[in-house]
């Protein structure tokens, strides 16, 4: 018979399947940290299968922290493991030591070298214990002007770097864009490149269908914004009012500068 709280206790510390627990208690004895160095070693063992697996599940969130906005995406394989507080509790240590970057940061890369292997020291360590692989799919580090939102459940997280304006219309683009996921702020942000195939594209298409050369110019100009509609923030009808555009919202002294969304699906 297997002692259930001493199963119970093992699975909640180290996240490993229930399988391996059961194995690692018998031949421990029931010794509750013999049964965990059990693990963590065959865990190590297993590493370099472990990271070929898909990481779907995990945290993100962005604070402030230092003076600064702090982001982090951590990811796992489970919503189990990314549930359980001690996951919660890496999640915090690898936020607080992102924290600690001198300067701006966008990626894992952008990290001082010294932060950066400490978090991956921290975060092999827990990988170990846990039989699940783990990676941290995105850092961020400004000292910039923006709005947070955190949505809840924590799965996204929407920065909103702006001028003028106010805190109550920021927080409805940062809903906007973590519910819409726009690419650009306004048209001015698309691609150049993209634009010029859009319109050799649709002006191919025009010239085809016989309409006058005076017109084309204008017609594919239209036939770009509604294409665009969708992923241009400004242009998206709003979420809470169809009726109405997001620009729309924006009082006369506000600007856009971007923004960031970070989330676990993208």
């Amino acid at each position: 018979m297997w002692n259930i709280e001493l199963l119970k206790q093992l699975r909640e510390i180290t996240f490993a399947p229930l399988k391996d627990c059961k194995e690692a208690l018998l031949e421990a004895g029931d010794d509750l940290v013999k049964a965990q160095e059990i693990l963590k070693k065959k865990g190590i063992a297993k590493a370099g299968n472990r990271t070929e697996r898909e990481t779907k599940e995990g945290i993100v969130k962005m604070v402030e922290k230092n003076g600064k906005i702090v982001g982090l995406k951590l990811l796992c394989e489970t919503d189990f493991v990314a549930k359980n507080e001690n996951f919660q509790a890496l999640f915090d240590s690898v936020l607080d030591k992102i924290a600690e970057s001198a300067k701006e940061v966008k990626s894992l890369e952008d990290l001082e070298p010294s932060i950066a292997e400490t978090i991956d020291n921290e975060v092999k360590e827990f990988m170990g214990k846990t039989g699940e692989n783990m990676n941290i799919g995105g850092v961020l580090v400004t000292t910039e002007k923006a709005f947070i939102y955190n949505h809840p459940w924590n799965r996204v997280a929407t920065l909103i770097f702006f001028e003028g304006g106010n805190d109550e219309v920021a927080k409805e683009l940062a809903l906007q864009v973590t519910a819409m996921n726009p690419t650009y702020v306004g048209f001015d942000q698309v691609n150049a490149d993209e634009l010029a195939k859009m319109k050799e594209e649709f002006g191919a298409e025009l010239k085809a269908a016989g309409k006058p050369e005076a017109m084309i110019a204008q017609i594919v100009d239209g036939k770009i914004h509604k294409a665009l509609a969708d992923v241009v923030l400004l242009e998206q009808e709003y979420i809470r009012d169809g009726a109405k555009k997001i620009k729309e919202l924006l009082p006369a002294d506000m600007k856009v500068k971007k923004f960031v969304r970070m989330a676990i699906w993208s």
